[in-house]
């Protein structure tokens, strides 16, 4: 009860206090009872669920706590809440605190739902990069130590000698004993600088065997000398590196210990080698005492006793925690085990509660430490880091990577697995491409594959015009599988043999039967969330993938090997072949007629850049800077196209708005005659009725953005909605009124998030920094209004008034900017092999909607007019569409044609008089489509 009350104290006090130091006299473990004292020597199993007061097993180890005083327990499973829970509520129960461990090889997130999670240790190997099993550790540590755990049960300190081991393999740093030891080290190093003990294992080596010890004792051949060399090697390290805990695994050597005794029975191996000729004065623990290795030669009792005459301190999950302890107890009073060989781990034990200030907090945590030390981003970014550079492509015969969505217009994907979780395991990666391609036909292979099925496949396959083949081979006990079924490498065998061309992935172990009739073939070694997504980006080429094997799997594929792949350019690759001259001569003529002071373009098609580049200079001064491709423009109501009707797009995919709402729903002013009747489709359309412009600026009542939505709001309609079309900044103005309505967020922080960050459009703004003035280029001297020459700040004078952000003007950017969205709008929302936008969304705002019949409009955007007189010349696509800007500039897409042309100016320098910028805008693409599409005829690629 007073313990109770002590956690009662600290628990609600840490609340308002981050830590709460209560100094506490340190209990004397020489006046614990012999039965205590094997008590503490004991850890069971707990879980992170919830557990009701009836439940057997709640009740169950709250009797252990209780009545036996164990002094230990290993948490397995459930979330981060009811980890914590269970945690907190068995230490309050435990009058000497708890040693509380877990299996965090692959971080918290392994065993945790919402904690961090790796990939597996043959991943961080492949990175080639150390430091990332020190952060991993260091992660770990944090993590655990914020969730009540003070023992991980990690590395894996194995070495996987043997392609065949069912329950090692990726588990493993992999084959070479230095690797294992030097990423081994620095993972211990990093979980024990935080705090943590860690715990190598599965001493004195379970790699080179091909048998699960869950079920059956693994034999390790090789001599004292060779087994020293490699088996031992990695531990005998990790006793250098001043590791705190060893765990013994249920394995034999007969070159050892000739009795056959496992490693966790033998005092041989244990005892001898470890304490005596190591010198390691460290905790050690047994593997799980349930394990079939072990139960197969001995009953519970005598396998504790044993386990305890090998060396052991800490005993996991004994079969029977009762019959352990009284066994043990019956051989201290028999004299089979001397009470001082069971003082020894007692005290063992005892430092490492005081080393983890069990005493002093008695093992409670305030929930704060979880909240600030759990699920954190840039936890969460270290793993996705090394997820990303560890992704290996072992081969890549004919270069298929990174895979061409455009040159594969029909994928087919199969997953080969004997697992019946197959379809759950790999949904992030199995997701990304039907959502990435569009057109992909999924099969799942669980069973071996007949003659029938075989024929069946491999026609399906012959269908598409590239085959990725998933596959999965889980790492777990009793499993006794380390690669894929026959059968599936026979259908490997049949596609390569009737040249069908395939990608072979391996989630898992990366050990197949053969490679040599696998054209492509890429290891992820794991089928984490973090590894399936990393595989994903990887085979689309959304980064560089430069991992090497961390084992050899064949003398073709070394260990060390693997081939680098450059991810596609973060925008296009360059084309040539190209003549623009005539194109260059309007602009050149538009400079010379001071039509403008200088412009940019980009030019783009099939997704390689044909141009991009500046002509003129900033102003007519003399002295004015010439026009870059990095000079920004004021993009004027290119903004409407660029920033809201994305977001839009965005945020209808989300379902927190639709084009058939009402504006009545969002702004009750408009309930009433025919303003009811207006819907955002209206207002996207220019169709609303609602006038086309107002000088707001000019009004002195006017000072703000909330001031002009409430002057729109009063407005008069000029015609019905529907029936006629004026072009309505003030309609586009309502609507992103209605869009921050929504979403509870500024126009610009969306279009941020939604657009410019993740298309990589790092020149694209509202309200410029004023660091950036110098590559600005300056639109018109306002002498009426602001009385000075416009630079870095909005040309549209109601936006100036909306604070520089506004949904109808308001955005500076490049056309190099620009023609990243425009590519990214051809390929139906797709950019870097990454999905943005909908598809079926783009297909439906940039289709003519006839609101009313007369109009060119599409929602949000414009289409080429009828009749000759469209500025973007008379060859763009029935299925173009684009935009204009007041300040010159201009943005045309022909998804059909597969082409974007940008052409920027600032033709109302230095002032919005100047005339002829539609005729410029004609020929000039009018020039440009003529050179490509002759080009494309003759190229034979349209």
């Amino acid at each position: 009860m007073i313990k109770f009350l002590i956690f009662t104290f600290i628990f609600f006090s840490c609340a308002t206090k981050p830590v709460l130091n209560v100094e506490k006299s340190i209990p004397d473990w020489k006046k614990l009872s012999l039965e205590e004292k094997i008590a503490q020597m004991i850890m069971v199993r707990i879980r992170g669920d919830f557990y009701n007061i009836e439940s057997y097993a709640r009740n169950k180890i709250e009797s252990l706590i209780q009545e036996q005083k164990i002094g230990g327990v290993i948490t397995f499973g459930g979330s981060i809440h009811g980890t914590y829970h269970n945690i907190q509520h068995y230490q309050s129960l435990s009058e000497i605190p708890l040693l509380v461990a877990a299996d965090y090889e692959r971080g918290t997130g392994q065993w945790m739902r919402g904690g961090t999670l790796f990939p597996s240790n043959m991943a961080v190997v492949a990175t080639n990069n150390t430091d990332f099993a020190y952060m991993q550790g260091s992660i770990t540590a944090k993590e655990a130590k914020a969730i009540g755990v003070n023992v991980t049960f990690s590395p894996v300190m194995d070495i996987n000698n043997n392609k065949d081991n069912p329950i090692i393999n990726f588990r493993s740093y992999g084959d070479d004993p230095s690797k294992v030891s030097d990423y081994g080290t620095s993972f211990i190093k990093g979980i024990q600088d935080n705090g943590i003990i860690a715990c190598a294992k599965h001493y004195p080596g379970h790699g080179n065997t091909s048998v699960d010890s869950h079920t059956s004792l693994p034999i390790i051949s090789g001599s004292y000398e060779e087994l020293m060399q490699s088996e031992f090697y990695p531990f005998k390290r990790a006793v250098e590196a001043g590791v705190k805990m060893i765990m013994t695994g249920h394995i034999a050597l007969p070159s050892i210990d000739s009795s056959l005794l496992p490693a966790s029975h033998s005092p041989i191996i244990t005892k001898q080698i470890l304490r005596d000729d190591w010198g390691y004065d460290g905790l050690i623990v047994t593997d799980g005492l349930e394990m079939g290795a072990l139960t197969k030669s001995s009953w519970a009792g005598e396998s504790a006793i044993r386990a305890v005459e090998a060396g052991s301190d800490i005993l996991l999950l004994p079969i029977n925690v009762d019959k352990t302890i009284s066994s043990l107890i019956d051989a201290v009073n028999s004299g089979r085990i001397s009470i001082d060989r069971i003082n020894q781990s007692v005290e063992r034990i005892w430092n490492a509660k005081i080393e983890s200030d069990l005493f002093d907090s008695l093992g409670f945590l305030p929930w704060s430490m979880v909240e600030s030390n759990i699920n954190l981003s840039e936890n969460s970014n270290v793993a996705k880091t090394i997820a990303r550079e560890s992704i290996t492509i072992v081969k890549d015969k004919f270069n298929y990577l990174p895979l061409n969505r455009r040159k594969y217009s029909k994928l087919s994907h199969i997953h080969l697995s004997k697992d019946e979780d197959v379809k759950q395991m790999l949904s992030p990666f199995s997701n990304d491409i039907r959502r990435t391609h569009r057109n992909v036909d999924e099969i799942f292979v669980q069973e071996e594959i007949s003659a029938y099925r075989m024929k069946e496949l491999i026609e399906k396959a012959g269908n598409s015009n590239m085959t990725i083949v998933s596959m999965l081979v889980r790492i777990r006990m009793d499993k006794g599988i380390a690669t894929i079924d026959s059968t599936h490498a026979e259908f490997l065998k049949q596609l390569n043999k009737r040249n069908i061309p395939f990608i072979a992935i391996s989630f898992g172990s990366p050990y197949l039967p053969d490679y040599t009739y696998i054209p492509t073939y890429v290891a992820a070694y794991g089928y984490g969330g973090v590894s399936l997504r990393a595989t994903a980006d990887a085979l689309w080429g959304r980064y560089d993938v430069d991992g090497v094997l961390p084992v050899k799997l064949s003398p073709e594929h070394p260990r060390g090997s693997g081939k680098k792949m450059r991810g596609k350019l973060k925008s296009f690759n360059e084309a040539d072949g190209y003549d623009m001259s005539k194109a260059w001569a309007v602009i050149d003529s538009a400079i010379e007629n001071r039509i403008f002071p200088g412009a940019q373009v980009a030019i783009v098609h099939n997704g390689e850049l044909i141009e991009n580049r500046g002509f003129g200079k900033y102003t007519y001064d003399l002295e004015s800077k010439e026009v870059s491709d990095s000079s920004i423009y004021d993009v004027a109501s290119l903004t409407k196209v660029l920033s809201t009707v994305p977001v839009f797009m965005k945020l209808m995919s989300q379902y927190k708005i639709g084009l058939d709402h009402e504006v009545a729903q969002y702004y009750p002013q408009f309930n009433e005659g025919n303003k009811k009747d207006i819907t955002l489709k209206h207002l996207l359309t220019h169709s609303s009725g609602l006038p086309g412009y107002i000088e707001f600026f000019k009004d002195d009542n006017i000072n703000s953005k909330q001031d002009i939505i409430n002057s729109i709001l009063k407005q008069n309609l000029k015609y019905l909605p529907g029936e006629d079309y004026e072009y309505s900044d003030l309609g586009i103005i309502l609507l992103g009124s209605i869009i921050e309505m929504v979403s509870d967020q500024s126009l610009e922080s969306l279009a941020d998030r939604y657009v410019y960050k993740l298309l990589n459009m790092t020149s694209t703004m509202y309200n410029p920094d004023l660091t950036l003035k110098d590559l600005i280029v300056p639109t018109e001297y306002d002498s009426n209004y602001r009385g000075r020459l416009l630079v870095g700040e909005v040309h549209d004078e109601n936006a100036w008034v909306m604070g520089g952000v506004a949904p109808h003007a308001g955005l500076f950017s490049t056309a190099y900017d620009i023609a990243i969205f425009g590519q990214t709008m051809s390929n139906k929302g797709e950019w870097m092999g990454a999905r943005y936008f909908n598809d079926y969304n783009i297909e439906k705002f940039t289709e003519r909607q006839n609101m009313p019949e007369s109009s060119d409009r599409a929602i949000g955007w414009d289409t080429p007019s009828q009749g000759g007189k469209s500025s973007a010349g008379d060859y763009f696509s029935n299925s173009s569409y684009g935009h204009l800007g007041f300040t010159g500039t201009s943005f045309w897409i022909d998804p059909e044609n597969d082409i974007v042309v940008v052409l920027l100016t600032n033709r109302v320098h230095p002032t919005r008089k100047n005339k002829g910028i539609y005729g410029i805008r004609r020929a000039f693409h009018t020039e440009v489509m003529k050179e490509i599409l002759n080009q494309s005829e003759s190229m034979g690629l349209n």
